[in-house]
């Protein structure tokens, strides 16, 4: 795999690794690399953590005990987070999207996990406290998500694909003494690279039955939609991934022009990203994700560019301290720089309230965490 280079894992220092390992081609081809290169690349640390959604009754449990064999033939911890398949079914909403969260999540428990020494300190150094979970994410993936996305509408945020490193990805799992981050070294390998890979390595793997049914969105787009338009369109696949990368980089940029203008109306820095905010109506405290925002000083920025449009600029800075917001939430061509601030909103878990001379945004644990905040300061103001 010519994509793959030592000197390009080394850069980002990570000492210690937490290997999501599905069984599939993919997969066992990162663990195989990871495995066999762990000296050269400085890894101190090694995991195998597999995740059984209980979607597949018999080939999930055969792909289960596959990689547990693989990573005991190599001599690597392995870690088996088994999921409600039932429940999965039955959530609101995509059971694609349901079970990627699920994964995610259940990724980041092994992680956090005390049997893990993924968070341990290896050498005692602030250098050395750094460690990832790493997906087999590869070109192909990259493709798949760019076009799904092109297709339905996304932002400049969206059209960065997928990351090649996320901090913080999983918000339920973010706290002041843990840094959970996803490392996707694959995204600029191909699958034709992989099998190649596999090959010369002599390397088995699984097949998962449900990656060829077509039903499910991102099968369709994998073995109808993007052979299509490659055939219409050669290069079709690496140009999307390029344009991922070119929105990545634009994205750095318009990230520290909005630090710039929105970091110096935070009022309260260390309060991001755990805040501990009592309930009104309990006497237990609440653990949200919460920032403070100095209402006179936000005005000040938003007057010196009334004839502009931050609004998107606004948002995308709230995204990146993990408060997610839709398009046009905070639009208002009435207001100066067109941003518009609510009284008091709120968005699924999310709320905005304004208190005195503060903005408070916050994300609660739960919907009704979200709206039983804003009511009992709705009823403080007697609004």
């Amino acid at each position: 795999m010519k994509a793959v280079f030592p000197d390009k894992i080394r850069q980002y220092g990570f000492k210690r690794l937490l290997l999501a390992v599905s069984g599939g081609l993919d997969s066992i081809c990162l663990a195989h690399y990871f495995i066999e290169n762990r000296e050269s690349l400085g890894i101190e640390w090694l995991g195998i953590a597999h995740v059984h959604h209980g979607l597949r009754e018999k080939t999930a449990d055969r792909d289960a005990t596959f990689v547990e064999s693989f990573a005991k033939s190599h001599g690597v911890p392995f870690f088996l987070r088994k999921l409600d398949g039932k429940a999965l079914k039955n959530t609101d909403g995509s059971l694609e999207e349901n079970a990627r969260e699920a994964r995610y999540k259940a990724l980041a428990e092994i992680a956090l996990d005390p049997s893990t020494r993924l968070s341990r300190t290896c050498s005692g150094t602030q250098d050395d406290k750094k460690g990832a979970i790493v997906t087999a994410h590869h070109a192909g993936d990259q493709a798949e998500t760019m076009y799904m996305r092109l297709r339905r509408g996304t932002t400049l945020a969206g059209l960065r694909g997928i990351q090649k490193i996320r901090k913080n990805y999983i918000s339920e799992f973010r706290t002041p003494n843990s840094e959970l981050t996803i490392f996707r070294p694959f995204l600029n390998v191909t699958r034709a690279e992989l099998l190649a890979y596999a090959r010369e390595n002599k390397l088995e793997w699984c097949e998962d039955e449900s990656n060829s049914d077509v039903k499910f969105a991102r099968n369709k787009v994998r073995h109808e939609l993007l052979p299509k338009l490659e055939r219409e369109n050669p290069g079709a696949t690496e140009q999307l991934c390029r344009i991922a990368g070119l929105a990545d980089r634009a994205y750095e940029k318009v990230m520290d022009t909005c630090e710039t203008m929105f970091g110096g109306v935070m009022t309260d820095r260390d309060c991001f990203p755990m805040k501990q905010v009592q309930g009104r109506n309990d006497k237990s405290a609440m653990t949200i994700q919460s920032i403070s925002i100095e209402k006179k000083q936000l005005r000040k920025v938003l007057v010196a560019h009334e004839n502009a449009d931050l609004s998107e600029m606004f948002r995308l800075w709230l995204s990146e301290k993990g408060l997610r917001f839709p398009i046009g939430f905070f639009y208002d061509a009435k207001e100066p720089a067109h941003v518009k601030i609510p009284h008091h909103a709120v968005y699924r878990r999310r709320a905005i309230v304004k208190i005195g001379h503060t903005v408070q945004i916050c994300e609660f644990s739960t919907p009704e965490e979200a709206l039983n905040f804003v009511s009992c300061e709705k009823k403080d103001k007697g609004l």
